[in-house]
This record gives C-alpha cells, structure tokens and sequence, in this order.
C-alpha cells in the first residue's frame, strides 16, 4: 500500500530533518537500517502489520500499542497483536524523516510519519518512533512505538496481556546512564513543569510531534507544553537499551498525567537519548500512547 500523499511530502523533508550521521561507516549502517525499515513497512502494508512486526522483531523486543500496556517479548507481542481484530483490514505504512546509528553501528533509530488506512475508508496519520539493534549483522526491531495510527478505545486487551512484572532496572551497567538521566529528567518535570524538563533535557537537534506539528529544538518543543490547564507529569523507565559503544540508547517507561478536576492519563513511552560531546545525556526524540488505568 503506497503511503498517504500527506506522508510522501512530509518524507521529502527528511533530508533536513535526519538526526544525522558521523561517518562513512556510520552512513553505510543507517543506509542498511533504512532499507530494512522500509522492507518491514512494505510487508506491513501488504500482508498486515502483525506479521511484519513478529519477522523483525528482536527477542526480547518491546512494543507499545495505543491503549495496551508495555509489551515486550515475541510471545507477548504475538498475543498483544493477534487479539487487534481491526488490524486483519488496517493497512500501516509508515515513512522515517530521521535516523541515526551509534558509533560502533550496535543499535540504531529511526522516527517519522505513519499512515493507516481501510479499503474505502478514510486514511489516519499518525507517526513512530523505532529503535533498531544489530545482531548477528542484521538489524532486529528493539522497540517500536505506534502514535496515533489507532485510537486507545479501539485495542483489545486481555488480562494475560500484563501489566508485565518487570524486573527493577540496573543503577550500573551499559543504560545505567540514560535510565539515571531519565530519571532526572522525571523529578525536574515534578519539581517544575513538564514544559521546563523538556527544554532542559532536549539535545539541540531533538525532534517532537504535538499540537499536530513537527517541533524541532528545545524552544519549540518547550513552546508546544506549555499553557493549557496546570498540570502534573511523572513517569519512570522500566525498560532500557544501549549501543556497545554507550553514545546512543534508549528507554521505555510508564506514565501519569494528572489534571485539576480530571481523572488520570495513564500513559507510556519510547525516549531516543544521545551522549552529547560534552558527555551529558539528552533526548533525540520522544513519544507514547495511552495504557491502560494502573491496578
């Protein structure tokens, strides 16, 4: 299924908007992830997402599905994907406007624009956010994340489908860093604003979509939280992942937004984290969806 004219013009962006590569070696990594990427969203909008996704899917990989909780492993995601009767006709392709490749080309991500479709229906966009790690020389999907290709209201879930009991993260070791700095990221957001923590923690190239646009830096990403009614974020990571070489790596985590006279917004989310030249972590770009109401 081609993709949706609105994501073939937002694809002729990217070329400004990829996060970029440091070398030849690096490029020739990200040429290869992009064209296994593009493999993948073809055989999704051919014969249907679930497989595409269980073909590519590492292990131990994760993926968060509007409205389901975190689901990681290639059994739980087979169940989680299995029981979404609509996607036997929902069609998802989706398009990268980004991507980068660690140094020693061990993992690697890409985002961009998404596109769902219905023979006869109308086509709904929405974007994703993927990171890639390499094993045994070929890319396999370590997380993926869907962002408004399907309404939350619209997924089965099933009591077997979690919440998952996740072991504790470690406070050492490869990720130890981006789960520290996500962790930060997440008090600063409680002792101040979530629009401060998000400029603070935003690296200079870092890329968000909210408020139907593309917002690219700190300011505009800052810009695009702030006003609207006060309210009261937290989260904490309870999945991580790192490149060998500790400059790219990943979180996913579960939310809660809180709202004066509002119930909760439970929600979760895919972070992309860069070690800057100065050696600080920050976020590349970021995302989630809706889950379920926490027991």
């Amino acid at each position: 299924m081609p993709l949706a004219n609105t994501l073939i013009k937002a694809g002729a962006l990217a070329g400004s908007l990829l996060f970029g590569v440091r070398s030849l070696a690096a490029q020739t990594a990200a040429d290869s992830l992009l064209a296994v990427e593009r493999g993948v969203s073809d055989a999704s909008g051919r014969s249907g997402f679930a497989p595409a996704i269980a073909a590519a899917l590492a292990g131990d990989g994760a993926v968060l599905w509007p409205g389901a909780p975190v689901v990681h492993g290639a059994d739980a995601v087979g169940r989680l994907l299995g029981a979404q009767r609509l996607l036997d006709t929902l069609r998802i392709s989706w398009q990268p406007l980004g991507v980068q490749v660690a140094r020693d080309a061990s993992l690697g991500v890409t985002w961009g624009v998404a596109a769902a479709a219905r023979d006869g229906g109308p086509t709904r966009i929405g974007r994703y956010i993927a990171a890639w790690r390499r094993e045994g020389g070929a890319w396999r999907l370590a997380a993926f994340a869907a962002l408004g290709i399907s309404p939350a209201a619209s997924s089965t879930v099933t009591a077997d489908m979690g919440p998952a009991m996740l072991p504790p993260l470690p406070s050492s070791g490869p990720a130890a860093a981006f789960i520290a700095t996500d962790l930060a990221f997440a008090r600063l957001a409680g002792d101040s604003t979530a629009a401060l923590a998000f400029e603070r923690f935003a690296a200079p190239q870092a890329v968000t979509f909210g408020g139907g646009i593309l917002n690219h830096g700190p300011a505009a990403i800052r810009r695009t939280l702030e006003g609207g009614r006060p309210s009261a974020w937290s989260w904490h990571p309870v999945l991580a992942g790192t490149a060998g070489s500790g400059d790219l790596g990943f979180t996913v985590g579960e939310s809660v937004i809180r709202e004066a006279g509002s119930p909760p917004s439970y929600g979760k989310y895919l972070t992309i984290w860069t070690r800057l030249p100065d050696g600080s972590v920050r976020f590349l770009t970021d995302g989630g969806n809706a889950r379920p109401a926490a027991p």
